[in-house]
């Protein structure tokens, strides 16, 4: 059985390099699968909670509800369309669904789609077409649509 400290130093040497996935299988024959975006995404919210302490907590929590930050899952050269030819996969006011595709990051031909994680309407595209983008960098913020 794998200990929660060795858990944790695979989590740390996972955000310090640029590997994307880690499977671990243990001589037990446990297997575990990290993410580094879901590394990411836990680090974040706790070093944002930590930051701003118990003091506009509720209002940190209702604006990440209202705002989802779509991040850029690899580096590479941004694109809203698939060519200068074609329309953008989304512009800014345009409604969207968890799972659309919202651009394309493209690395030495190979090509990633960028997805929506929730339905909403997208507020803000942060990034220019065919500039190029960090690992995690902020792509587009979209406003969530209430669930009711």
């Amino acid at each position: 059985m794998i200990k929660i400290d060795q858990l944790k130093e695979y989590v740390e040497f996972l955000k310090t390099t640029d590997i994307e996935e880690l499977e671990i299988e243990t001589v037990d024959g446990e297997k575990f699968h990290l993410k580094r975006s879901d590394v990411v995404a836990v680090q974040d919210t706790v070093s944002s909670q930590s930051q701003n302490g118990n003091n506009g907590t509720m209002d940190i929590e209702a604006e990440k509800n209202k705002n989802f930050v779509v991040k850029s899952p690899m580096v590479g050269k941004f694109l809203i369309a698939t060519s200068k030819d074609h329309p953008p996969f989304v512009v800014k006011g345009a409604k969207v669904k968890q799972g659309q595709k919202l651009a394309i990051i493209e690395t030495m031909k190979m090509f990633k789609d960028v997805v929506s994680q929730v339905s909403g309407t997208v507020k803000k595209i942060l990034v220019e077409d065919e500039k190029f983008v960090e690992y995690g960098q902020d792509l587009i913020i979209i406003e969530v649509e209430n669930s009711k």
